[in-house]
């Protein structure tokens, strides 16, 4: 079995991967029916799915060659976004959820 996955489409995948963090955040603080982990959870492997099928999608208007592991990449997606969530962006991102949250009001004191 070969699997061949394109490298730019990866490393455009890899760069928005850690800008993803941040949406899913702003997403679970704005949608009123997010409350539960797993709904946190469906929303982060959604947005990595939506993001995977842009990279596709714009890689295909641009080389008009399909990606045949499309599964593949779309696995990947996942494993990038959630990885960037837990190692590198979790406090930004909660603090991006916090503010996107209409019920919370943020009180700025001055020091």
């Amino acid at each position: 079995m070969d699997i061949a996955i394109p490298v730019a489409p990866l490393g455009v995948l890899t760069l928005l991967g850690f800008f993803a963090p941040h949406a899913v955040g702003a997403l679970n603080g704005a949608l009123p029916f997010v409350k539960t982990a797993w709904q946190k959870k469906i929303v982060s492997v959604t947005v990595a799915l939506v993001l995977a099928a842009i990279v596709v999608v714009f890689y295909y208007a641009i080389t008009k060659e399909p990606i045949t592991d499309w599964w593949l990449f779309a696995l990947l997606a996942i494993v990038i976004v959630n990885a960037s969530y837990a190692l590198i962006t979790r406090s930004s991102a909660s603090a991006v959820e916090r503010a996107a949250d209409p019920n919370v009001i943020t009180v700025h004191e001055k020091r």
